[in-house]
């Protein structure tokens, strides 16, 4: 008995030591930037489209919590977080609109690599704030994304991201843009 106890506790300590090395998100030395191609649509870069205002910015000692508006809360993590909104045309009611792209990554890493269902392991979700069905953080869930900290401590990050809404419809863009602090 004390044989049997003694494997299946050295069996997960051994499996839980495998799970947090896979865990670790993929890091790229001296990333190359291949997320996007020629003809992605919804490109977002750090200049702004006329009527849109844009913030990309990096949180340190912070968490994603996905019902707080803007999703960012204080943790142990860097959390990179994309808002681009529009107050509209003046003379329409409702029509005002917000995108916001969170993720986050260990705040020992100085670079990323991710595609698919590796998107999971940085948290990445999506949400459009509007006058409109769904406005909760959905999961993004097919894509890939790339950064890399800068010397400054910025970071570079680019990217093309897709995913599903409950209704059935979806959401696709992609990021080109310096994240600073």
């Amino acid at each position: 008995m004390k044989r049997t106890i003694f494997f299946l506790f050295s069996l997960l300590l051994i499996l839980s030591a495998c799970k947090k090395e896979e865990d670790k998100v993929p890091t790229c030395e001296d990333c190359n930037f291949t997320c996007l191609g020629q003809s992605e649509p919804n490109v977002y870069t750090n200049d702004c489209q006329d009527n849109w205002t844009c913030s990309f910015k990096v949180f340190s000692a912070s968490s994603i919590d996905l019902d707080e508006n803007l999703g960012v809360v204080s943790g142990n993590k860097n959390v990179f977080q994309m808002i681009r909104s529009t107050e509209g045309d003046p003379m329409i009611a409702d029509d005002e609109y917000t995108n916001v792209l969170v993720f986050d990554l260990a705040e020992d890493q100085n670079s990323f690599s991710v595609e698919d269902s590796d998107l999971a392991m940085m948290r990445v979700h999506y949400r459009s704030l509007c006058f409109c069905s769904e406005v909760d953080f959905k999961p993004v869930t097919t894509g890939c994304l790339q950064g890399e900290k800068q010397a400054d401590g910025s970071w570079f990050v680019q990217g093309f991201v897709e995913g599903a809404y409950d209704s059935g419809g979806s959401f696709a863009l992609g990021i080109d843009a310096q994240f600073s602090r």
